[in-house]
C-alpha cells in the first residue's frame, strides 16, 4: 500500500506541472485517483490582472489577461510571459496561447501533447503539420498585440515604443516556438532608455 501511494505521488509530481500548464486543475488531474490531496491550486496573481480561463487573451494560471493590460508595467510582464515557463519543459505553459495553437496548427490538444512529449518544440510541430513556424509566431504576436494598441491609444506609450514592444513580443514568441530545451529564458525588463 505504501509503495502504491509513493508511486502515485511520484506520478502526480510529474503530471501536475504539465496539467497546470494546460489549464487542468489539480482536482481534474487527480480525478479517479486513490490518492487524495489536501492542497489546492491558487493563483499567485500578476498585478491584479490574472485570469485562469485561458480563453482568447486570457493569461491562464498566473498569466495576464491581454484585454486588462492598462499599464506599461503590465505590458512588460506580458512580454516576459510570452517567453513561456522553462520549468514546464517544451510545453512552456502553452495553455495561455492554446486557442492560437489550435487555430494555426489545426491539431488536437492531445496530439500536441504527444508530439511535445516526444521531444518536438512548437516549430517542429508546425513544420510537421505543414505550417511555417513564422506564421505561428505572427499569430501569437497578433493575439498579444491588442495590449500594445490599448496603451498606444491612451497615450501611455508612443508609436516608436509600440513598435519596440511588438518587436520584443516577436522575439519572445520566436524564442518560445523555437526553444531547444537548453537555452536559458531571457528576462525582459522593459524597453532600453
Amino acid at each position: 500500500m505504501k509503495l502504491r501511494r509513493t508511486l502515485a505521488a511520484v506520478l502526480l509530481a510529474a503530471v501536475v506541472p504539465v496539467a497546470a500548464a494546460c489549464g487542468t486543475t489539480v482536482e481534474a488531474a487527480t480525478a479517479g485517483s486513490t490518492v487524495s490531496s489536501d492542497s489546492s491550486s491558487t493563483d499567485s496573481g500578476t498585478s491584479g490582472s490574472s485570469t485562469t480561463d485561458g480563453g482568447p487573451g486570457g493569461g491562464g494560471p498566473g498569466g495576464i489577461d491581454v484585454a486588462s493590460v492598462t499599464t506599461e508595467a503590465q505590458l512588460v510582464e506580458l512580454v516576459q510571459e510570452a517567453y513561456g515557463d522553462a520549468g514546464l519543459g517544451l510545453h512552456r505553459g502553452h495553455q495561455p496561447v492554446e486557442d492560437v495553437l489550435d487555430e494555426v496548427l489545426a491539431i488536437s490538444h492531445d496530439e500536441l501533447h504527444v508530439r511535445m512529449d516526444a521531444g518536438q518544440n512548437l516549430a517542429a510541430v508546425a513544420e510537421d503539420v505543414g505550417v511555417d513556424p513564422q506564421d505561428l509566431v505572427d499569430a501569437l504576436v497578433a493575439e498579444y498585440g491588442p495590449a500594445i494598441d490599448t496603451l498606444l491609444a491612451d497615450g501611455t506609450i508612443t508609436e516608436d515604443e509600440a513598435e519596440q514592444y511588438r518587436a520584443a513580443l516577436e522575439e519572445a514568441f520566436t524564442f518560445r516556438v523555437t526553444w531547444d530545451g537548453e537555452q536559458a529564458t531571457p528576462t525582459f525588463s522593459g524597453l532600453d532608455a
